[in-house]
């Protein structure tokens, strides 16, 4: 029989064996998922200089060049539908649906007042507007508006409001008639700027200044500014006619010209004025009066009126004698 130490002994010895064997195997298993953790973590974290443990997986584009693939596939994309007209018919669909919607909850214009409108006609106004019954006031261009409305030959300015939800308010300041003007043998209303209001006839605006010639619509709000200081020349005016486009002749109801230099007709227009008060010149017998010379007047009589004055200088006694005939 064998001692019971000894077979005791034994049995512990190789219990021993077998939880060496069972540690050193989970020791093992333990330590190299910690080392796997701390490799891993090692290298996402590796120093400058030191080699990266190598990884045996499959290789990926950098993320710059995957960025640049994806923006160049849609920039493609957007090109081709933009050259098949895909994207401005979308747009525009899209455009007309979205007015759809906003004129029917109501924002649709229904109501047009005007501000300002003396000559101006209606059917200019609202045809400068554009307006139909699908224009919503949201997207209503009031810019593009207001230079339609400022092309009118009457209209001087103009500004477009949108009143919520459904009306627009038209402000309109208008060109006022300052003159007739008359180029060659056509008539036309102008403003105090020499722009072309409108054509006219012989009838309307009669009491109008007339202004004759090239250049004299640009000019004559220089020229009746000066004759608005002087009303009783003014008053005696018909028409003033520009000549050559420097300088201007009065033309009076009577028929007489008043010849006005090209600088200083301010100057000119004061001495007429003084002449007219000493001698009554402008309803004299005097057919012309010419101040182009700063230095000298110049007037000149009608025949009949020279014919008088020479007689006057002859005595009643003594027969006047024509030019180289003996006395």
């Amino acid at each position: 029989m064998q001692p019971l130490g000894g077979k005791t002994s034994k049995r512990r010895g190789q219990k021993k064996r077998s939880k060496n064997r069972t540690s050193q195997t989970r020791g093992g298993r333990g330590s190299g998922i910690v080392l796997s953790l701390f490799t891993s973590w090692q290298g996402r974290s590796q120093k400058p200089g030191r080699e990266r443990p190598r990884v045996h997986s499959a290789r990926v584009l950098p993320r710059s060049w995957r960025v640049a693939a994806v923006g160049f596939m849609a920039v493609a994309g957007l090109y081709g539908l933009s050259a098949g007209g895909h994207i401005g018919r979308s747009a525009d669909y899209a455009t007309k649906k979205i007015s759809t919607i906003i004129v029917s909850a109501g924002f649709a214009v229904n109501k047009v007042t005007i501000e300002g409108q003396f000559r101006s006609k209606n059917s200019d106004v609202m045809k400068a507007l554009g307006l139909d019954r699908s224009t919503s006031t949201l997207a209503f261009d009031t810019a593009v508006a207001q230079d339609k409305l400022e092309k009118l030959p009457m209209v001087r300015r103009a500004r477009v409001m949108r009143l919520l939800p459904s009306q627009l308010h038209v402000v309109l300041e208008e060109r006022v008639p300052y003159a007739v003007w008359q180029n060659n043998s056509a008539l036309h209303l102008v403003d105090q700027d020499g722009v072309v209001i409108g054509n006219i006839n012989q009838r309307t605006h009669r009491k109008l200044p007339l202004v004759v010639g090239v250049g004299a619509a640009k000019h004559a709000r220089d020229l009746l500014s000066e004759l608005s200081q002087w009303p009783r020349i003014k008053a005696k005016v018909q028409a003033a006619v520009r000549v050559a486009d420097r300088r201007w002749n009065l033309k009076l109801h009577n028929g007489m010209e008043v010849r006005l230099p090209e600088n200083d007709a301010a100057r000119a227009l004061k001495k007429v004025a003084e002449l007219e008060r000493s001698h009554a010149i402008l309803s004299g017998d005097a057919i012309s009066l010419d101040l182009r010379l700063s230095d000298r007047v110049t007037i000149r009589l009608s025949d009949d009126a020279a014919s008088r004055r020479d007689s006057a200088f002859v005595s009643p006694g003594r027969k006047r004698h024509k030019p180289g005939q003996d006395t």
